[in-house]
């Protein structure tokens, strides 16, 4: 993996897990990333408009994949917002970020070998698998063998069901983007993509009867939109940079190093426990993502 991809996924990763931890401190989730998403396409408009045109080869086919690649990752995008919304209602930062994050590589994985033909090495595979096992420690509540079970327990609950549901969003969207960006420069297909979504989430509010929680969140928590729309665009933007520059599943489980900052910043502010366990269980996934980086 080039270095240059490797500092664009560390800086998303912690970009990402810092905007979680406004989301999951949002009274009105949805209505909160619907707000975000809208201030991302107001800020940026300027310079999608001023930026390069969308497709990079006039190619008939590459223009019409890209169009529907684009229409899909916004519907992807609204799926994964609203599963980890609900999640975030019943469960805490420090357990719906992790799980979310660790089947996202599984699944990556999964498809870009069927899928994509993509090969990946022992040692990338190896940091791969150290990454997902530090994401499973980081649900254990102690090492006493009566709780090392407990991580599969979860399976049952419906915030885990939730999260594992954002997890394969995350998968599913990062595969239709590697084909993306063959037409589009990422700054381009992000701000694309960002118009559905956001134009997908304010219907869905819209259908519900539930548009004026828009303005409420817009009056209640104007610098979090703030944050969230500039740096939130910032975040996705690096990642699919660092995808045009190396393997899909490489960078999936990379990014899950947000798990580290995830855990950092539910200790730090949201005071969650198991500090010492959910530490030594970051160690173990930055030890993947160095396995992955120097793969």
């Amino acid at each position: 993996m080039p270095l240059t991809a490797l500092f664009l996924v560390l800086v998303s990763a912690f970009l990402q897990a810092a905007l979680n931890l406004l989301i999951k401190g949002s009274q009105r989730k949805v209505a909160f990333v619907a707000g975000a998403s809208l201030v991302s396409v107001i800020l940026y408009l300027p310079l999608f408009i001023w930026g390069r045109s969308l497709l990079r080869e006039e190619s008939l086919t590459h223009g019409a994949w890209a169009w529907v690649g684009i229409l899909a990752c916004g519907a992807t995008g609204l799926v994964y917002y609203l599963f980890i919304t609900k999640a975030y209602d019943r469960g805490d930062l420090s357990v719906v970020f992790p799980v979310t994050r660790s089947f996202g590589p599984i699944f990556i994985l999964i498809f870009a070998l069927i899928l994509l033909k993509e090969k990946v090495t022992y040692l990338g595979l190896l940091g791969i698998l150290v990454a997902v096992f530090g994401s499973y420690v980081i649900h254990l509540p102690s090492f006493r063998p009566s709780h090392l079970s407990l991580p599969f327990k979860a399976f049952k609950s419906r915030p885990f069901l939730l999260s594992m549901g954002a997890g394969a969003c995350t998968a599913i969207y990062s595969l239709i983007n590697k084909k993306n960006l063959e037409a589009v420069e990422p700054f381009t297909l992000y701000y694309l993509i960002i118009v559905c979504m956001t134009f997908y989430l304010v219907m869905s509010l819209l259908i519900k009867g539930r548009a004026g929680e828009i303005r409420g969140e817009f009056r209640d928590s104007l610098g979090g939109l703030l944050l969230m729309g500039f740096f939130g665009f910032v975040s996705a933007a690096m990642f699919l940079y660092a995808l045009s520059m190396s393997k899909v599943s490489y960078l999936g489980a990379a990014r899950n190093v947000s798990i580290v900052f995830g855990v950092i910043l539910g200790s730090l502010f949201l005071q969650e426990g198991y500090g010492k366990i959910r530490f030594f269980a970051s160690l173990l996934i930055f030890v993947g993502v160095v396995l992955l980086s120097i793969s």
